[in-house]
């Protein structure tokens, strides 16, 4: 069956913040596509970098609790980057929020890390094939939890308006960073970081930076609330 979805995939960028679980999908996505090029990342940093380099990226698989990420920001920073490449959402939490979110958002599916070896490989390959896999009866079907994937959609919607530079502009904002340092770090000057946060005001409808955080606060989580309280 494995054999059966062939070399679909050539590239897989794994993202996790923890080496032993990066190799060990690297493992599994080899058992599926043995002659694809697994790229890993441990950080937003480093994911972003890999997205610069190398072949084009045909499937992602993401841990979104990056040392320096929370919330689902890093899943919205992907689809940005790669419009159209299936993110599979990897994680140890197996609440029903994080899968209903996920699900809401876009996300091609959503692996436990509990879930066996040969688990995770049918399910990449399923995605590979177009299929969404999520666990059973649990995407969007928890009443209590509509409300706030409502509010993620909404959200979403706003974000698609903003540029990959303004996002990533927004998240480093929320994340508590001045801007002379988002300045540094993207190697702009503070004047270009300022254009770029007047633009987001404008397209998220907000009048100052704490509007702006809480408007993104159902997908950044409680790195929002610090930022603002920062």
């Amino acid at each position: 069956m494995l054999t059966a979805w062939g070399y679909r995939v050539k590239r897989v960028l794994v993202v996790d913040g923890q080496p032993l679980m990066r190799q060990a999908i690297g493992l599994v996505v080899r058992s599926v596509w043995p002659k694809s090029q697994v790229s890993e990342a441990g950080s937003l940093g480093e994911m972003t970098a890999a997205l610069r380099v190398g072949a084009p990226i045909g499937l992602v698989v993401l841990d979104p609790a990056l040392p320096e990420v929370e919330g689902l920001s890093a899943l919205v920073a992907l689809q940005k980057a790669l419009p159209g490449v299936p993110v599979v959402v990897f994680s140890s939490r197996r609440d029903g929020q994080i899968v209903t979110t996920s699900y809401i958002l876009g996300a091609a599916g959503f692996i436990s890390k509990a879930a066996m070896m040969s688990e995770m490989a049918e399910a990449l390959g399923r995605v590979a094939a177009g299929e969404r896999v999520f666990p059973a009866g649990r995407a969007g079907a928890q009443a209590e939890l509509l409300t706030e994937a409502q509010i993620a959609v909404a959200v979403r919607k706003r974000l698609d308006d903003l540029s990959a530079t303004q996002l990533r502009v927004l998240i480093n904002i929320a994340d508590g960073r001045l801007n002379k340092q988002v300045a540094a770090d993207m190697n702009v000057t503070e004047a270009t970081i300022k254009a770029h946060m007047s633009a987001i005001f404008r397209k998220l409808k907000v009048h100052n930076r704490a509007q702006a955080i809480l408007a993104v606060q159902p997908l950044l989580g409680r790195t929002a609330v610090g930022a603002i309280a920062a």
